[in-house]
């Protein structure tokens, strides 16, 4: 009977314990709540932000995106990423082909040509004079359907930096206690210049979000149960593209008047894809000024040597972009593709990253929203790292895809403090729904409950060993 009573005060004990121990493991989470300061914002031609941890430059005056960061304790090494343009491919029968290479899609009209040519405008046998009337009626066809389609075409590779862009205002991102946990803001590709035919559609239609913590949180997407966590420091991205006009739909016309003109077609089903376009660079902190003066040349003072990609290291010194082709990258994890700076032997601070799917509303059906899995590939250009991020057909819809920057800090708190809810379609700031609510079983509290239930067992097995007076657990005296 008392050791009966001796296990009911331990598991009372326990439970006791474990209830107790939330609060203190929730309290040493918040500890540190307070301790980061607000962001700081310089402004310029090129801006500055600031937090404990991390500083960001970006430009304004019209500059397409691009970010330079580094750590403030190792300012020394510095890391940039480049958004170079967005790229529509498509392939008839190898839906990846020419991922990554725009002079590709720039043939791909005579491409297209030779290969209906030679595969269904084939002389006739049964006469000489059938066979010129057959394939002459056919190629000049075909050259009237091909000129229709020049005319609506837009070139597949949109060069952001043909652009002009709009940095919009930087405005704070605020608890409704009033506290600031960090900013937000926003490019927005306002013109495209004219030589840019058919390309027009793109203007106000293609937008970067940006929001840069100085507390850890975990961003929620609306419309979705989906959700990461952002770290303090870390400047998180979302490429947002409305209503794409693609070139695969004017062929889809292309190929359906070709059936009815009386050509036997059976061509596969086209697969076609959005890839944007990203350069990774690092160089040491005396080019910065030269950096600043000349963005467009970061790549030529770049001195990056090694990136890892996921968990390979892969040397960048050598450009292989005229000989040899992308390397795909295959996601180990549910949520992230995660690219370090490194050198031969280890990484470095700097990472990017991107969630491994991308939301699109909006297609096939307006209304729709989906979550999808997109595409990546990877080549060294000498010094650094082209990436090329793909994403599925999306028709008229939009689509939103977040990828992030920042550097690994030691002894981080890396727990949320706040749940946010990430901007949506054309909104830029996020909305702070509240203070981050703990898991029924973070790994703190799970080692708690570990070591409290472990000690008990320990007590009541020496207790019962030792066949002595039983243990009172709940500190009221008893004898044997």
């Amino acid at each position: 009977m008392k050791t009966e009573k001796s296990c009911f005060a331990a598991s009372f004990l326990t439970v006791l314990l474990v209830s107790l121990a939330t609060p203190l493991i929730a309290y040493s989470t918040y500890a540190s709540e307070d301790d980061s300061d607000e962001v700081r914002i310089v402004p310029g031609t090129w801006y500055k932000l600031e937090s404990d941890i991390v500083t960001v430059l970006f430009p304004a005056g019209g500059r397409k995106p691009m970010f330079i960061w580094w750590y403030n304790k190792a300012p020394d090494q510095i890391y940039v990423v480049k958004y170079q343009g967005l790229i529509e491919y498509f392939a008839f029968e190898h839906p990846l082909l020419g991922l990554g290479k725009p002079e590709y899609y720039t043939r791909f009209r005579g491409a297209l040509h030779d290969r209906f040519e030679e595969m269904y405008m084939k002389p006739e046998e049964e006469s000489l004079m059938g066979m010129g009337l057959t394939y002459r009626y056919k190629l000049e066809f075909l050259w009237q359907i091909m000129n229709q389609i020049g005319q609506t075409w837009h070139q597949p590779y949109l060069p952001f930096d043909a652009g002009w862009w709009t940095l919009g205002d930087i405005v704070n991102i605020t608890t409704s206690e009033g506290k600031v946990i960090g900013v937000s803001f926003a490019f927005r590709l306002q013109y495209l210049p004219d030589w840019m035919r058919n390309l027009q559609f793109a203007e106000n239609n293609i937008m970067i979000r940006v929001r840069f913590y100085n507390e850890t949180v975990q961003e929620t997407v609306p419309g979705t149960d989906f959700s990461y966590k952002v770290n303090a420091g870390e400047m998180k991205m979302d490429l947002v593209v409305n209503k794409w006009v693609w070139n695969i739909d004017t062929i889809k016309q292309f190929i359906a008047k070709l059936r009815d003109a009386g050509f036997n077609i059976n061509i596969p089903e086209a697969q076609s894809r959005l890839g944007l376009w990203v350069n990774l660079a690092s160089f040491n902190i005396t080019q910065l000024p030269v950096v600043e003066e000349e963005p467009e040349e970061i790549e030529e003072c770049s001195t990056a040597t090694h990136m890892e990609i996921q968990d390979r290291i892969e040397d960048v010194t050598i450009s292989k972009t005229s000989t040899e082709g992308e390397t795909p990258i295959e996601a180990s994890g549910p949520k992230y593709v995660r690219i370090r700076f490194a050198n031969e032997t280890s990484t470095l601070g700097g990472f990017f990253r991107f969630v491994s799917s991308a939301k699109i509303t909006g297609y096939p059906n307006e209304g729709d929203m989906n979550m999808v899995p997109v595409k990546a590939a990877y080549i060294a250009a000498g010094a650094h790292m082209r990436l090329y991020i793909g994403y599925p057909y999306f028709g008229n819809g939009t689509l939103e895809h977040d990828p992030s920057i920042g550097v690994d800090v030691p002894n981080i708190d890396t727990t949320p403090k706040y749940t946010v809810q990430a901007p949506s379609g054309k909104s830029v700031t996020p909305v702070v729904i509240g203070k981050y609510l703990l898991p029924p079983f973070t790994t703190e509290l799970t080692v708690a409950l570990i070591v409290v239930v472990s000690g008990t067992a320990i007590i009541l097995y020496a207790a019962k060993w030792k066949r002595k007076t039983p243990v009172n657990m709940v500190g009221v005296g008893t004898t044997g």
